[in-house]
């Protein structure tokens, strides 16, 4: 005989539980409650990140955060009652918008260390913490320029590119040996160095050696045509400086 269950003691059972799943119901309906809009920067450049929540919520407290060494780290917090503090050291941002139902943060010298993404929490009552993730894409424009030198042999060309994001460089060539190396300079930005060595044959006089640097979903060529054997020195650098301008194309 299966044992009996007391009226009481089920219907607070059965209470107990529905406001479980309304709570739990309501927090899922407010994730992605939180309008945020990701932001360009170039470096050295003027951004604000905005968070704006879709309805009013009886907030407390936002707290900004970023990830930074691999945790997420209180950078800023404002208080209804204490009002904003900066908790980030040497911080180049501050509060724009001061307030418990929106919050805007703005960066007035924009760093490569500021790029990624933050966090703005709500902290809510009594649904607790509700979350935007909005982020900042630090740029810095893509410089370029190639470097080379030749015998009655060989070419070798080096070419450079200074940027940020990470910009990418290949060679459009058969053969050759390549080399690259990279630094990172004190701004932050990225400094690539792709070297390549070829042997000159008659049969590629006039064939172009395209270096194409990648950055940002764009690509930038920069052309030189290889000389034959015998071909003056004084000749191809004339041809170099009539090809180096770059060409922009959209990558696929």
């Amino acid at each position: 005989m299966p044992p009996k269950v007391k009226e009481g003691n089920c219907s607070l059972w059965i209470f107990q539980n529905l406001i479980g799943c309304i709570i739990l119901t309501e927090l899922c309906r407010i994730q992605g409650a939180i309008i945020t809009h990701n932001k360009d920067v170039e470096l050295g450049g003027k951004a604000t990140l905005r968070c704006t929540p879709s309805k009013l919520y009886e907030t407390t407290q936002v707290t900004w955060q970023k990830q930074m060494n691999g945790s997420l780290v209180n950078i800023a917090v404002y208080h209804n009652v204490r009002g904003p503090k900066i908790v980030l050291p040497d911080a180049q941002f501050n509060f724009t918008v001061l307030g418990v139902n929106e919050t805007a943060i703005t960066f007035w010298n924009a760093s490569i260390q500021d790029n990624g993404c933050y966090q703005c929490i709500f902290n809510t009552f009594p649904l607790g913490p509700v979350t935007g993730k909005p982020c900042l894409s630090v740029y810095a424009h893509l410089n370029t320029f190639i470097h080379y030198k030749t015998s009655k042999t060989h070419t070798d060309a080096t070419c450079f590119a200074t940027s940020f994001p990470h910009p990418q460089i290949s060679w459009l060539t058969q053969g050759g040996k390549m080399n690259e190396k990279q630094v990172t300079n004190p701004n932050g930005t990225v400094s690539v160095m792709s070297s390549i060595f070829l042997n000159t044959s008659e049969s590629q006089v006039g064939q172009e050696l395209i270096c194409r640097v990648k950055h940002r979903g764009k690509e930038v060529d920069l052309k030189l045509a290889l000389p034959g054997r015998g071909h003056s020195h004084k000749n191809h650098a004339v041809l170099i400086l009539l090809s180096i301008m770059p060409m922009v194309l959209p990558m696929n």
